[in-house]
């Protein structure tokens, strides 16, 4: 694959996929493609208060240029973009260079939309098998067969529960003890197996969330903990999974001066307040908000808003603007996230105090840190700790009771969890409970509004370039 010119004025990055310059005729360059490319094509305004939203800057050699058109060629299977010597002075709002890494990066999309393709007639299959993934592995493998999610929880949950209890009344009929046998082993199963399937429908249908079967997420776990699966994904590639949004948060936008004095942000989740009517303000300044289009880079999804300032421009020699911060969008959704996690332990600290140390920080970080967690940490633990030692009172019984293992290890693991708990709790840090697999953390309303609203705004994003490229 060459990675430059092959003649003057001709760039040629693969088997039909090239660009070439041609001055004198309507386009100066062109680019041919074997199949859709991310390049914006110009939109023209249609009245006086849209103005013409320029096209994708493409640098080629030492060049820029502006994509006016896009052109399918059916019988050729090639599609022509036609390009015009960038105007000087108009703001650059989305830019590329072309060349093999940005041909790959086509070709990669082009892959996955193949894969969705083939994978589309099979999906009544597939909802149900993917489901019982565990969240994080569920999210990627529907965003790469083209499923959503949350209906795959949905029929696998209605899946597993219906068939668990197929299985059971199989049992119960083909067994000889009748009725005995159905209060022996019916009723724990319709616990065990029946119910937690429609609970994660439940889920699904209620509170849009994601989840696996708990099976199949304990094998999961227990691969992750000897250290047998695979190394993890980074987490700016799309889909944002509920790790990848606490992540992405995480991390700052990049902010950039152009000519004309705005600014440009960049980040990995939509900024859902910012707006056409929004004003940030900074110190004394206010800026104006302009959403721009995302792009799809390499496999991240990039939102970018143009900041523009707000009043009389600074005098010349005088102070310069304040500029808002580029963890001013961050900012603004953990406070709000904060104010929820306020709201939900002013009466139910003692089961924040549970969950795991990342949920914790986020809940106690900004009341003082885990001196905050400390007192419901310990009560909680006391809990655990005459819970394991009521439960062991239960095992001088019969030698034969089939029941008195599990009783000894349950008393052992609240035992257990109390002692531990304690000793992390007094020396300064957050104590999780080994329970805290069975609590409901994601389904908490500070754990899950957030995520839920930038994932379905990214879902939508996703959709649109889809139908964008064709």
């Amino acid at each position: 694959m060459a990675t430059g010119p092959e003649t003057a004025g001709r760039w040629r990055v693969g088997d039909g996929e090239e660009a070439r310059l041609s001055p004198g005729s309507a386009a100066a360059a062109e680019i041919w493609s074997r199949g859709f490319l991310p390049l914006r094509v110009r939109s023209e305004g249609s009245y006086r208060l849209r103005p013409a939203f320029p096209g994708t800057a493409v640098a080629l050699g030492d060049g820029t240029y502006e994509v006016l058109s896009e052109t399918e060629l059916p019988e050729d299977g090639l599609v022509v973009y036609r390009l015009r010597q960038w105007i000087e002075g108009e703001v650059i709002r989305d830019r590329a260079i072309y060349g093999p890494a940005f041909v790959r990066a086509a070709e990669a999309e082009r892959e996955r939309a193949r894969v969705r393709a083939k994978a589309r007639p099979w999906r009544f299959l597939l909802y149900p098998l993917v489901g019982l993934l565990p969240e994080e592995a569920q999210e990627r493998l529907c965003d790469r067969l083209g499923l959503y999610a949350v209906t795959a929880t949905l029929v696998s949950g209605l899946t597993e529960s219906l068939g668990s209890l197929l299985a059971l009344l199989l049992i119960t009929r083909a067994s000889e003890g009748g009725r005995a046998i159905l209060l022996v082993t019916a009723l724990p199963g319709l616990v065990l197996l029946v119910l937690p399937g429609l609970g994660r429908a439940f889920g699904a249908v209620f509170l849009r969330e994601t989840g696996g079967s708990a099976p199949v997420s304990f094998v999961f776990e227990t691969l992750r903990v000897l250290g047998t699966q695979q190394p993890r994904r980074d987490r700016s590639f799309v889909p944002l999974t509920r790790s990848a949004f606490w992540e992405r948060l995480g991390r700052p936008d990049r902010v950039e001066t152009a000519s004309d004095g705005t600014l440009i942000f960049r980040g990995l989740l939509p900024h859902l307040t910012w707006g056409v009517s929004t004003r940030l303000a900074a110190g004394h300044d206010f800026w104006g908000v302009v959403p721009e289009p995302p792009v799809l880079d390499r496999g991240r999804l990039v939102y970018a808003y143009r900041l523009e300032p707000l009043g009389d421009a600074p005098v010349p020699g005088g102070p310069p603007l304040s500029t808002p911060p580029a963890t001013a969008y961050a900012e603004e959704v953990l406070g709000q996230v904060r104010r929820e996690w306020d709201w939900v332990n002013g009466g139910f600290a003692w089961l924040t105090c549970m969950l795991s140390a990342d949920v914790q920080a986020r809940a106690f970080d900004h009341r003082g840190g885990p001196s905050a967690a400390r007192r419901p940490t310990l009560v909680t633990a006391a809990v655990s700790g005459l819970l394991g030692l009521y439960t062991a009172s239960f095992l001088p019984g019969p030698a034969a009771d089939p029941l008195a293992p599990l009783v000894g290890a349950l008393a052992v693991m609240l035992l257990a969890d109390a002692t531990r708990r304690v000793r992390t709790a007094r020396r300064g840090r957050y104590a999780p409970s080994l329970f805290r697999f069975a609590l409901p953390s994601k389904s908490l309303r500070p754990e899950r509004i957030a995520f839920h609203a930038h994932r379905e705004v990214e879902l939508e994003a996703l959709a649109a370039l889809n139908r964008i490229a064709g």
